[in-house]
């Protein structure tokens, strides 16, 4: 009996050992912030780190995927397995779930209430062809401000000096003598030099 008693305590010791790491386990980082160019920061996927998407004919927390068929084979399903739980990394602050799709049973992870996909056309980290009509990146945090650059002082410009259209000068010489009296003075020269020149000629 005691015997039995030990060997009963070991394994429920055991299994409290173990508990714990079997929880852990079924919590899965599927998704987490990534800056993806002038989007900000975008959700991607853990797994191979491409942009995720939410489709705006999908009715949040309806529990309900609204594309199917073709639009699944273009929008893919971000999935987790059974029996796990979907947990984000860090910006990311909003709700994680799962719905269980009605057209394959998968568990598709749902943020807000929202169902998640991919895109086919995303061919690598950092693609965001998605952003479509009725389709929608998930911004965690906007784009940070691009920085401003410093305001730059106008060129100087030489003024140049002041111009007058007055004329130069006030009339006068360059000696200082008024021009219209230069210009007699020098009239009446020459006239006294013609009448000296006649009185010479008429003289005997």
């Amino acid at each position: 009996m005691r015997r039995q008693l030990a060997i009963f305590g070991a394994i429920a010791a055991l299994v409290a050992l173990a508990l714990p790491g079997i929880v852990a386990a079924a919590d899965t980082q599927v998704v987490a912030g990534k800056v993806i160019g002038t989007h900000g920061t975008l959700m991607v996927a853990t797994s191979n780190q491409m942009t995720l998407y939410t489709f705006d004919k999908d009715v949040a927390a309806s529990g309900v995927s609204n594309c199917t068929g073709g639009c699944l084979t273009n929008w893919p399903a971000l999935t987790v397995a059974a029996g796990q739980t979907p947990t984000g990394g860090a910006g990311v602050t909003g709700t994680l779930g799962t719905i269980t799709r009605a057209d394959n049973g998968a568990l598709q992870v749902t943020y807000n209430g929202l169902p998640l996909y991919f895109f086919l056309n995303d061919k690598a980290p950092g693609d965001t062809a998605g952003i479509y009509t009725n389709w929608r990146a998930i911004v965690l945090a906007a784009p940070a401000p691009s920085p401003t650059a410093a305001p730059t002082e106008p060129p100087l410009i030489a003024t140049p000096p002041p111009t007058s259209t007055a004329p130069v000068g006030d009339g006068s010489s360059p000696s200082g003598t008024p021009l219209p009296l230069l210009l007699l003075a020098s009239i009446g020269a020459l006239g006294f030099l013609v009448a000296i020149r006649r009185l010479a000629t008429v003289r005997p």
